[in-house]
Formats: C-alpha cells, structure tokens, sequence
C-alpha cells in the first residue's frame, strides 16, 4: 500500500505549517528516519516564475521554510533547487528567488539556494522515451530530494502537482525543447513521468493550503482548501489531490499513462490524516477538462479534435510586449509584426500553451473555436 497523509493548515502562519508537517513527517516514520546527519537535501518547489506569493503560482515560502527547519532539525544540509521558465541562469535565479519570498526563508534559515548551473547527464533505465536525459547537477549530486509542488490547473495538462512538478529538473529552455518533441498530451505525459523516474524524489508534497483554479498554472485563480498532502509515491500523491478537488484522475495524461505503465494503481492508495471530504471545495474550476480528448472512444472524432484543437490568443490591450512568449514558445511560433505587437502563427502553433502559461501579466487567454464547443457536447464525451 501507497500511503497519502492529509494535514489541515488554516492558512501559512509558519508555525502552523512546521506543526502540519511534523505530524506528517511522524505518520511516514519521522523525519530523523528519512534524514540523516550531514546529508545534503535537495528541496526541489514549484518556482514557475517571478510571482509572489499570493498568487498561488509557486510553493508558498512558508512550506519551503517549514521543510528546511525540518530538515535542518535532523541534521541535514538544505538546498533550495529550481529551474524556472525561461533561461537558466544567475540573474533570472536571482529575480525569481526574490519575488517568490524563497530569498527571503535562506536568509532567515542559512538554506542554500542554488546558484550551479551545471547539468549532469545519466541513464534512465526505467524510462519509456527518455532513456537518457540531462538534470540539474545539485539535483542529481544530493543525497536524498524533497519534492514541494503546487496544486493547480494546467491548460495542456489539466492539472500540475507532484510528478509535473519534477519537470522543473530540466534545464531552462531545454523544456521547450520536450514541449516541440512530444507535443500532443500523451506523449508529453510520458515525458513527464520519465522525468520524475529519472530523479526519484524520496518525499513528494504538495502545497494546497491556497491552490490555483481556472487558467493555471499561472494565470488561475487562488483557491482555499487549507491542506498539505504528503506521501513517499507521487502519483499516490496527485491521486489524492485530484480527489480532493473532484476531478477523475483518468482525465488526467500523466495519472492515465501512469496507470496504463503499471506505475500506479488507485487500489494500493491509503489516505490517511484527516478526512478527505472535510478539505473538498465546493466547487474547483477546471477548464481543460471541458477541451480534453480523454474518453473519446470515436477515430473519427478524435482525428477531428485534433484538428480544432484550442489555441492561445494574444490579448492585445494587457500585452506589454515584453517578449516572454517569444522567448518560450517550442516551435517559434510566437514573434512581433512590424508594429511590434505579439502575434501567433498558428500554421506553428502545436498547442503546448507555454506562452499562456510565463505570460507575466495575464495576456493570453486559451480559445476555442466553434466547432469545437460543438463536439465537445456531452454525446461524445
């Protein structure tokens, strides 16, 4: 059995995290049992980029502070890791560190943030694609990894938490680099899981104290569920999540394609901790779920989807032209026109929604044309 502690934490009062977490670290066995004296812990959260706090885009600080206490108290060495969207370098490290409050919990703790660009390259025996494949050197160098997601929706995806959340082990741009390769969800998902088979974090968390609905993930909405999950298997993990927020896990790529790998079987999952039903929302709003092909079991019209499938589009009076979307779209699809506006050739464009997903400023919406509302009726569904 795969066990999922659930832990309630009105809001991020670190004391109220440290003490959440304490309790889930004792239900794994103790935290003194998974870190050793002088072991060096990479802490590997959700830094999507320079957002602060409150947005709920990125692993609250609060949860990163509490982990690195903790690990701290056992006697190991922290160190805080990320590559976020966009290059891989100091200076972007650096803004992202700062915005993100993560500057701020290694100044008040002595947790390092990593500043080693270096990659290391190994073999991924246990991959279905990716059979090899280049890592961040800090993660690969350290003695155990502790893996701090965010609960949100995702426009490609539907939703990111523990095993997406090792995505972030890639090397800056390189991401894009997967988004061109495998550009439709299936592939994508087994992307994913490749990656997260690849750096096999011991501990996976997610943070859904607030988590982010609508049009993650990050231009969503902040969403109260009060509630840390924590489990030693993410996909355990991401199914207790999903769960929580009401969403079938099969309507999601990477638990779908992870069940059908052998990787996960909702039977051996054991929720323990508080109540799941008394953390459920109301309501959790999902738009992917209303576009995705899961489930249809017609050729015909899943050819036809896929050929009307959703597509970003530049909202024009929000756009600062600061070139973000260009700087991360997998297939060059995204450029300025001669009057310097962001525009989209959709003759490109695979759908990856990595542009809607670093814009700054909320400038691109996810449309749908007509004719794909109409076969996404409930009929064909």
């Amino acid at each position: 059995m795969m066990d999922v502690i659930i832990n309630t934490s009105e809001n991020y009062r670190l004391d109220r995290v440290v003490a959440c977490l304490e309790k889930m670290f004792d239900s794994m066995g103790g935290i003194e049992n998974i870190v050793k004296p002088g072991m060096r812990v990479a802490i590997k959260p959700n830094l999507l980029m320079a957002k602060k706090p409150e947005d709920a885009a990125t692993t609250h600080p609060s949860v990163v502070q509490a982990v690195v206490k903790l690990v701290q108290k056992a006697g190991g060495i922290a160190v805080i890791v990320e590559s976020p969207g966009g290059p891989y370098n100091i200076p972007l490290l650096k803004m992202v560190y700062a915005k993100t409050g993560i500057e701020q919990v290694a100044n008040e703790t002595g947790a390092e943030l990593n500043y080693d660009l270096r990659i290391e390259k190994i073999n991924n025996d246990e991959a279905e694609y990716l059979k090899s494949l280049k890592i961040l050197k800090p993660l690969h160098d350290a003695d155990l990894i502790i893996n701090l997601a965010k609960l949100k929706t995702h426009g490609f995806m539907v939703y990111t938490g523990a095993v997406k959340n090792m995505f972030g082990s890639i090397a800056g741009l390189e991401k894009t680099d997967y988004h061109l390769r495998m550009s439709n969800d299936e592939l994508f998902a087994n992307c994913l899981i490749d990656i997260f088979l690849a750096t096999k974090p011991r501990i996976n968390i997610i943070d859904s104290i607030i988590a982010m609905e609508g049009d993650g993930p990050s231009a969503g909405v902040p969403k109260y569920i009060g509630c840390l999950f924590a489990s030693k298997d993410a996909f355990a993990c991401d199914y207790a999540a999903l769960k929580a927020i009401g969403v079938d896990y099969r309507k999601v790529p990477v638990m779908r394609i992870a069940e059908e790998r052998g990787l996960f079987n909702k039977d051996n999952v054991k929720i323990l901790g508080v109540d799941l039903e008394s953390i459920k929302p109301d309501s959790f709003d999902v738009p992917a779920l209303t576009y995705k092909r899961t489930g249809s079991r017609f050729a015909l019209i899943r050819y036809i989807k896929s050929k009307f499938r959703p597509q970003p589009e530049i909202i024009q009076e929000r756009c600062i032209r600061c070139g973000k979307c260009i700087e991360v779209c997998p297939p060059k699809a995204v450029a300025k026109d001669k009057e310097k506006q962001v525009v989209i050739d959709y003759k490109k464009c695979i759908s990856c929604f990595c542009c809607h997903e670093f814009c700054p400023e909320k400038a691109i919406k996810i449309r749908k044309n007509a004719l794909r509302k109409l076969l996404e009726y409930r009929r064909f569904n």
